[in-house]
Order: C-alpha cells, then sequence, then structure tokens
C-alpha cells in the first residue's frame, strides 16, 4: 500500500492528518494506533492541536479519515487535563506547541 497524492482528492485539505480518498490514509484511519505510529514529531502536535479544535467545533476542514485519529489524540487529552496539561498543548514538549 502506498500514499497516493492527496491535493486530487475531494476536500482535501493540507492542513489534515488523514486525507480522505487515499488508501494509506484510510488504512491508518480504521488502524489508529498505526497512524499515531507514523506521526513524526510536528505532525504529531498538529493532530493533537486539531483533536482540541476538532471537539471544540472549530474545524471546517476535517476529513472523515482523520475522525478516528482526532478522537483517540482527544481521549488521551482529557485524561490528562485533570493531571495538569492543558487541552491542546503537548505535555512535555512547550517549545513545539508554536508549530502548531
Amino acid at each position: 500500500m502506498s500514499h497516493s497524492h492527496h491535493e486530487g482528492h475531494p476536500g482535501f485539505s493540507p492542513a489534515q492528518t488523514l486525507h480522505d480518498g487515499c488508501a494509506e490514509c484510510t488504512f491508518r484511519s480504521e488502524n489508529v494506533w498505526v497512524a499515531i505510529s507514523h506521526l513524526d514529531p510536528v505532525a504529531f502536535v498538529k493532530a493533537w492541536a486539531r483533536a482540541a479544535a476538532y471537539e471544540r467545533g472549530e474545524l471546517a476542514d476535517v476529513s472523515k479519515a482523520e475522525v478516528p485519529l482526532l478522537r483517540a489524540l482527544w481521549a488521551v487529552q482529557v485524561q490528562l487535563e485533570p493531571r495538569g496539561f492543558a487541552i491542546g498543548a503537548v505535555p512535555c514538549v512547550p517549545w513545539m506547541e508554536t508549530v502548531a
């Protein structure tokens, strides 16, 4: 399975973590642990921020493929918040928050 060029897919947005119409992104969507493990440090921070924005209803460009990933990352954020980590802020990586 290989990644296709995302730009030609319907609903494409460069901000999306996973893209509709791509077989690899669909596989990762169906296997969230694979999606998370393939995120590089910058993509992880962006996905983490998108998860918070998605749950707040602030994303107009969310793809169906990325919804399971965003929900999984949100669930972790909800568990970390009562432990002192702000929603949307990546724990222990304050210098990367500006990337998102």
